[in-house]
């Protein structure tokens, strides 16, 4: 009996426990939500309120807003597919309930609101409620609708009818299940980010049932997100995957970041808040992968794969990670709040309640705002980012390993392209999202690429490449990339590489082949232009246009030039019904290597940022000098620091450094002590490779040995990722004197 007493009383205590701590929660999830103890009166925050008074108006207008709960535009008879109408029904719930619970602003605790939510959430149960079979798309039944009308009963639960409430858990409970790592009713079981929004979901569901199993299912599964894996989600190399082996730190991994880092706002001090670990591993990724994808306001285009064809795709998710993940500590906090600090600096967009309190603390604190700067080669994702305070760049590239990209629900329809190569260059940080460019792109050129001009060239065929060589090394700063290049559905084959030193880039192309009859061209760039009066400054071997500077080594003539005005619409993209024409000007630079090339080659350099004496003076000075193009190596060497880039092709020597087989190599250093960097392009997980150097070095960073062609070393293959290795040169034995 005694015993039986005291488990029972153990149970008790432990159910006061989970509710104190579900009620802790709760508080802090309202907090959250509704700015708490922001500093109303900064210019962020009074934005902001007077942003969700107008949005809240706006939704609760008479007419438009029934009596009986529902909104006239809303067709709550639609079938889910890539969009489904009552979404929004949830969404503008949402709005009010932030309205109603958030102080500073004319809703706050406003009983005609309060009616209205009600009413609202009551109609909810009509398209949503437990009994309804879900048809169509999944992803809206289990994740779209509990995603916000998950927060609205938190905010509300004490304002609205119990039955509602209650009616409506039920119906989530039904839809998301008990557990976050579970498939729900209709759907796959969640990984990545669709693991996150699942936990988010039963965060929310969790409060409401006071769940403590619930909520330490959910605590897990979150801590459990910021391991790197080789499926969806956070790579070894801090880039993010989803839907298979695609490239998506901006898209699914910028809402991932997003979500997690409120997450762990939400939890802190509470028995649900995350592991130390889990943070720092989280930190990494949005400094590492997060910040470097973001410049201004937007995320690179080659880490948001089908959300190119979206009209509203920003950096907003980046800006969000960036702004809650500086809150808490971490071994990054101090890089994290300087990104945040930058990204603020020219962040005009909307930003709601819980954001601008942040965003008014950091611009309070006044940290050193600075964009990471230096050079990443992400080998898991076959991508590459050169950046330097004023400009960015980045090369995506895709192999035997990486998918090119996806079209899902009707998006991306003539993105095909965007793998091969891409050059995604931008000096301001909007050149192509702010302007409405992307639906009068040409997207049979994309800037960097080789192509085969045909009348599907732009299409929807995205997949795995056939080919295994992509990959690239650096020292942090500068670096090599390079790829074997054959296009999904083209008969064109290409070796390309690019050099990323200091200022420049330089582009190499050799062995372009195609035998199908149709044009080829390697396009240097089509670049929007900003202002519709500047003009192309040419010269013998190079040429400027707003701030981007081109060399030509073989000269200017060799390069067509073109400047066309085209127009275009987001619904030719896929994925959007807004047929509202676009019109802009792009000026295109490229290789015309005719009809059926055979062994064609291509060889610029692109200089950011520069005027066009600038760009004179930096071609005349030539310090950059092409060593090698061809099948077996391509190499470039910086004459001002004398760093060395190798694409070695397949086993060959280039200025007496040789290598056992293909690899990417990057070399600085002077007579005595030189820094090397390899890897292998063809990413294999075991293994290794000799790389000879002409001298006489010690080494303890690999196996090495010397032979009387100088000094062998061996270099691990380590599946694509950068071997260093500091050398330093031996003396030569002195002669005795007799």
């Amino acid at each position: 009996m005694k015993r039986t007493l005291s488990l029972a009383l153990l149970l008790l205590s432990f159910a006061s426990l989970s509710a104190s701590a579900s009620d802790v929660l709760r508080q802090q999830f309202v907090a959250f939500y509704t700015a708490a103890g922001a500093d109303r009166t900064t210019p962020r925050m009074t934005e902001a309120l007077q942003n969700l008074e107008a949005e809240t108006r706006g939704i609760t207008a008479a007419g438009f807003l029934r009596d009986d709960g529902s909104w006239s535009d809303v067709n709550y008879s639609e079938t889910p597919d890539g969009s489904w109408s009552p979404w929004s029904h949830s969404q503008r719930a949402l709005v009010m309930a932030k309205a109603y619970q958030t102080p500073g602003q004319a809703f706050y605790r406003d009983a005609r609101l309060r009616t209205q939510i009600d009413a609202a959430l009551a109609y909810e149960k009509k398209f949503y409620g437990a009994t309804i079979i879900p048809t169509g798309n999944w992803w809206f039944w289990t994740m779209g609708i509990p995603l916000d009308l998950g927060p609205t009963l938190v905010l509300m639960r004490d304002e609205i009818d119990p039955q509602t409430l209650s009616d409506l858990t039920t119906a989530m409970y039904v839809r998301i299940g008990s557990s976050p790592a579970s498939r729900g009713i209709i759907g796959p079981t969640p990984t990545g980010e669709n693991l996150v929004w699942s936990c988010y979901t039963h965060l929310s569901l969790g409060i409401l049932k006071n769940d403590a199993t619930m909520l330490a299912a959910v605590r897990d599964a979150m801590s459990g997100v910021t391991r790197t894996t080789t499926g969806d989600g956070i790579q070894s190399d801090r880039s993010f995957h989803q839907h298979g082996a695609q490239l998506y730190t901006g898209g699914y991994g910028g809402s991932f970041a997003n979500d997690f880092a409120r997450y762990a706002l939400l939890t802190r001090n509470t028995p649900y808040e995350l592991t130390s670990d889990a943070l720092s591993a989280f930190a990494d990724y949005v400094q590492d992968g997060i910040a470097w994808s973001l410049y201004g306001n937007y995320f690179d285009v080659s880490v948001i794969s089908r959300e190119v064809a979206r009209p509203t795709t920003s950096g907003y998710n980046g800006v969000a990670a960036l702004l809650q993940a500086s809150q808490f500590a971490s071994p990054r906090a101090n890089e994290l709040r300087a990104s945040a600090a930058k990204a603020l600096e020219t962040w005009h967009g909307t930003m709601p309640t819980e954001l601008a309190g942040l965003a008014a603390q950091i611009e309070s604190a006044r940290f050193a705002a600075a964009w990471p700067s230096g050079h990443r080669h992400y080998f898991t994702s076959d991508y590459t980012v050169h950046r330097r305070p004023n400009w960015f760049a980045s090369i995506k590239m895709f192999s035997t390993r990486t998918k090119s990209g996806e079209k899902t629900n009707e998006e991306n329809l003539h993105g095909a392209r965007q793998s091969d190569g891409r050059l995604y260059l931008v000096i301001r940080g909007d050149e192509y999202f702010n302007q409405d460019v992307w639906p009068a792109l040409d997207w049979t050129r994309l800037p960097g690429i080789t192509v085969e001009q045909k009348a599907d060239t732009a299409n929807d065929l995205y997949g795995l490449g056939t080919r295994s060589y992509a990959g690239g090394t650096g020292d942090a700063q500068n670096g090599v990339s390079a790829m074997e290049l054959a296009p999904l559905g083209s008969s064109m084959t290409a070796k390309k590489s690019w050099f990323f030193f200091d200022d420049a880039i330089v582009f190499l192309a050799n062995d372009i082949t195609a035998l199908s009859g149709n044009r080829v061209e390697t396009i240097v760039n089509q670049w929007p232009l900003v202002n519709e009066t500047s003009q192309l400054a040419r010269g013998t071997d190079w040429a400027q246009l707003e701030n981007v500077g081109y060399w030509f080594p073989g000269g200017a003539d060799a390069v067509q030039t073109s400047r066309e005005t085209r127009t275009g619409t987001w619904a030719a993209l896929g994925g959007s019904s807004d047929t509202t024409p676009h019109t802009k000007s792009f000026v295109t630079l490229r290789f015309d290597h005719g009809t059926s090339p055979v062994n064609a080659t291509a060889e610029y350099a692109i200089v950011p940022n520069v005027t066009s004496s600038q760009m004179r003076a930096w071609a005349a000075s030539r310090p950059l000098a092409i060593v090698a193009n061809d099948d077996t190596v391509s190499a470039v060497r910086d004459t001002r620091t004398n760093a060395l880039g190798i694409a070695f092709w397949r086993a060959g020597s280039v200025e007496g450094i040789s290598s056992s087989a293909a690899a990417v190599v990057y070399m600085t250093g002077d007579f005595n002590t030189m820094q090397l960097y390899a890897a292998d392009p063809s990413a294999n997980a075991s293994g290794s490779f000799q790389l000879t150097l002409p001298g006489a070095f010690n080494t303890s960073d690999v196996r090495s040995s010397r032979t009387a062609h100088g000094t062998v070393l061996t270099i691990p293959r380590n599946s694509g990722q950068t071997t260093h290795v500091t050398l330093t040169r031996v003396p030569p034995k002195r002669r005795a004197v007799h």
